[in-house]
Formats: structure tokens, sequence, C-alpha cells
């Protein structure tokens, strides 16, 4: 008989890094990550220098970037991150759902665009399916909620 607890282990957790300059959003998104069953939040970065030294230091899957932070933007953290960590998926998100960013993003590499705000449930259903995806899988969306 297998328990619950022995699919678990079966498969590994999603391993996220979030970047956002507000402490509140960085804070809201772990909390709401917390409580999801196979996503750990391996790092949390106020900038895109730190973004890039947590990403090379901790390989997460997933990096859940903003695109205006203080220093490096997440445009050049994202080019940046990728080159060190070629195995990362980048998720951007931004309250600026412009055409040039959601271009801009496809340009460096991100696979998904999240226009703030976004609910709980959209936020996994991306870290989900952009993980699935996995290194070889296209930009394919656009998520807006709210």
């Amino acid at each position: 008989m297998m328990f619950q607890s022995d699919t678990l282990a079966n498969h590994p957790k999603i391993r996220v890094l979030i970047v956002d300059d507000v402490a509140e959003t960085r804070e809201t998104l772990h909390k709401t990550l917390f409580l999801e069953a196979g996503i750990e939040v391996v790092g949390t970065a106020a900038n895109g220098e730190q973004a890039v030294e947590m990403a090379v230091e901790r390989q997460p899957d997933i990096v859940l970037i903003d695109l205006i932070l203080p220093g490096i933007d997440g445009f050049s953290a994202t080019e940046q991150i990728l080159q060190q960590v070629p195995s990362a998926q980048i998720i951007t998100m931004s309250v600026n759902g412009e055409t040039d960013y959601l271009r801009r993003s496809m340009l460096v590499g991100a696979r998904e665009f999240l226009i703030k705000p976004f609910s709980g449930y959209e936020l996994v259903s991306s870290i989900r399916r952009v993980f699935q995806w996995g290194s070889g899988g296209p930009f394919t969306s656009v998520s807006e909620v709210g």
C-alpha cells in the first residue's frame, strides 16, 4: 500500500525564487506558495542584483520576478539569470500590462507574464504550467486577473 507521503516523496518540489522590490508583495507571494503542496520557496530578493546572486546560489526551477526593480531591472536580471542558470524558468510580473512589457519579457526569455494583481490560483497555476513545460516550452500566455 502506498501512502500519500510516499507519493509526494517521489516528486521533488518545484523550487521557486521570488523577486520583488516591495516587501509586502514578497511576503504575500511567499505565504501563498508556502501553503501549496509540491512548491518550495528557496529565497526572496528585493532587487535584480540579489536575484542573480540567489539564482546562481540556490538553483531554482522557477524565478518569479517583477520587471521594475531598483538597480538591474527585471529584464536584465532575467537575461543574466538565464545565462548563468539555463535550467531556470522565468515568470515575469508587472502592474504594467502594456504590449511592450510582454514583448520585452518574451525577448529576454520569460515563459509567462503575469499582470498584477493576480490571484493565488493564477500564480500557482502559472508556476505548475511553466515547470511542466520545462526548458523546451514556448512562451505562450499572458495571465490577467482582477
